[in-house]
């Protein structure tokens, strides 16, 4: 008589090559990690929602557009969002529309004499592409200018691949087309997909710093009327920035300074390049615009008086030169109007004490550099 021995039981959880439960550890940590990833992109979106939420950006573009302004915890919105929104629903077409970084912020339309309409599509970090994005949007909308006014920063013609910020690639499908209304063949797609821009959402920090600063407002963030605050700043229906009367105590001579010290010993030793193609595609789109009627201003906001004195002794200071350099070529042979102030000498309210650091002026300044320009709409000398 056979006796059966019973089988040994065999670990169902184990393959023959006992990959099976690292594949299961694998596939959970994949599953956990795409979880908080999603996590953190929604709170980012709800806690931004003027940077992440479209919905959001729309309404309060279409508030802007019906004239009212934008209380905010900062200036930090998705600017390039909220400027083509904006202009879409646009009704009437300014006189002039001005173009340029932050520096241009503060540029509120009743400093620009002539009693002409201004739109302010100032933003962050401005490229030659901008340029480009927004005259595409502001002609698909029917709403080109008598005049743009652009202006450059000491990067605004710096060759891509050397280039440390990327915001203008928000705008990259306005900048491919535009590029190619002018025949001038975009950067491949790689070079310009907002790859920054996405990941962004999911940059977990940013909801920390972010839940604490809305923890602590005291206001939240509405359409108004108002055109100053307590603690919320202001994008008004212009385009312009108003601070509110917290952010400006900030602001004091010692912080000022501070700042201007501090970007001396960052960027003076530095030496930004300007690419020549960047000259040239900001060439054609003036003859573009040219043709279409529009006048071209290319203007230079003040620096800060010590700032600038002080750069000229920097290598920093050559870039400054060659981009007024570059102004005063595009006049030459652009038919364009080269305004060029980087020089605060001679505007009695570009004084330290109008400054928020070391490029930034205040309206107050900003106002010397309007009444000394020549007419924006009629190009006349005052």
């Amino acid at each position: 008589m056979t006796t059966a021995v019973a089988a040994e039981p065999q670990d169902r959880t184990d393959g023959p090559s006992g990959k099976r439960p690292a594949f299961i550890y694998l596939i959970v940590v994949v599953v956990l990690a795409g979880a908080v990833f999603a996590a953190v992109g929604v709170a980012n979106a709800r806690l931004n929602p003027y940077v992440y939420d479209d919905n959001a950006i729309a309404e309060v573009a279409q508030g802007l557009a019906d004239g009212k302004n934008l209380a905010n915890y900062d200036p930090n919105l998705d600017l390039r969002k909220v400027r083509k929104m904006t202009i879409e629903r646009m009704t009437t077409t300014p006189d002039v529309v001005i173009f340029g970084g932050s520096r241009w912020q503060e540029a509120r339309s009743e400093l620009v004499p002539g009693g002409h309409t201004v739109y302010n599509a100032f933003v962050s970090n401005d490229q030659v592409e901008d340029m480009l994005a927004l005259t595409n949007i502001l002609d698909k909308a029917g709403r080109l200018p008598k005049t743009i006014v652009f202006s450059l920063r000491f990067v605004s013609l710096q060759a891509i691949p050397e280039r440390t910020t990327y915001d203008w690639k928000g705008w990259e499908s306005d900048y491919a087309e535009m590029a190619r209304r002018l025949g001038v063949q975009p950067v491949s797609y790689v070079d310009r997909a907002p790859v920054q821009q996405v990941s962004g959402q999911y940059y977990f920090p940013d909801v920390f710093s972010r839940w604490l600063q809305v923890d602590a407002a005291k206001s939240t963030p509405r359409l108004t009327s108002e055109t100053e605050t307590q603690d919320l700043d202001i994008i008004a229906a212009d385009g312009s920035l108003h601070w509110s009367r917290d952010s400006q105590a900030k602001y004091t001579r010692k912080f000022v300074d501070k700042a201007v010290d501090g970007e001396i010993l960052r960027a003076g030793p530095t030496r930004p390049g300007i690419d020549r193609g960047a000259v040239d595609l900001m060439g054609k789109l003036i003859d573009w615009l040219k043709a279409k009627g529009v006048k071209v201003f290319v203007a230079q906001s003040p620096y800060h008086p010590d700032y600038w004195k002080r750069i000229q002794n920097y290598p920093f200071g050559k870039t400054l030169q060659g981009l007024q350099a570059v102004a005063t070529e595009l006049q030459n042979t652009h038919g364009a109007i080269a305004y060029n102030h980087y020089d605060p000498a001679g505007f009695p309210h570009c004084v330290p004490e109008n400054f928020v650091d070391h490029i930034h002026p205040t309206w107050k300044c900003l106002q010397d550099a309007f009444n000394d320009m020549p007419d924006l709409v009629t190009g006349v000398k005052r």
